[in-house]
């Protein structure tokens, strides 16, 4: 069986090959529009206290932000724009009417949007493992950091209704060592939790839904 099996992945079209080794996915989320601003990335109140974080270390909220911004730029469907000093929330858009002229005036866009950290870090953690067998074996613990970040991205219009929303978490794991490692093994394994998760969103996003085959 395991012969046969082998024989017939060649017949396998390459294009079904290429999507199960990458895992692309099949669906968008539509944002329309050729323009995004990118106005909010916060924590909601209360669930920052306890992210841990090393020393002078950039919080999660500055990476996301700028991950976001790069992919989608790196996308190239959007022109993309970061009008964050300008200090809009997502809860001002037309409700606010001095904020949302503001916005409207410096940076007019087909889409806001606004970025909810729902968890955003790289947390020690530590596992027993065996290693070798009968009389020889022996127990160890084994030290490594999860970086794990799970945004909820909101577009809206300049009136505040929503577009779309998406919701999407980053993961990385650190290699496991005998010894536990440092601040910036820690802060590297945020970094790529976040890139993964920008990544991950920037994918997605289409100014139009995939025609179906």
């Amino acid at each position: 069986m395991q012969r046969r099996l082998t024989a017939l992945l060649p017949c396998v079209p390459a294009l079904a090959l290429a999507l199960l080794a990458s895992g692309c996915a099949t669906t968008a989320t539509v944002v329309p529009g050729k323009t995004l601003a990118l106005i909010d990335v916060q924590y909601p109140e209360g669930r920052f206290t306890g992210v841990p974080m090393g020393t002078g270390e950039e919080t999660p909220t500055v990476r996301v932000g700028r991950a976001l911004l790069r992919e989608l730029t790196r996308e190239g469907l959007y022109e993309v724009r970061d009008v964050r000093g300008l200090r809009v929330r997502p809860a001002d858009l037309g409700k606010d009417a001095a904020k949302t002229a503001l916005l409207r005036r410096e940076s007019p866009a087909d889409a806001y949007l606004g970025v909810r950290l729902l968890d955003c870090a790289a947390r020690p953690m530590s596992a027993t493992e065996t290693r070798g067998s009968g009389a020889s074996a022996v127990t160890v613990t084994v030290y490594w950091f999860l970086g794990e970040c799970d945004a909820e991205m909101t577009a809206f219009d300049a009136d505040g209704k929503t577009l779309a929303i998406l919701q999407k978490t980053g993961r990385w794991e650190s290699p496991r060592q005998d010894r536990a490692d440092g601040e910036a093994m820690q802060s590297q394994a945020l970094t790529s939790a976040v890139d993964d998760v920008a990544r991950r969103i920037a994918r997605e996003v289409r100014p139009t839904a995939p025609a179906k085959k």
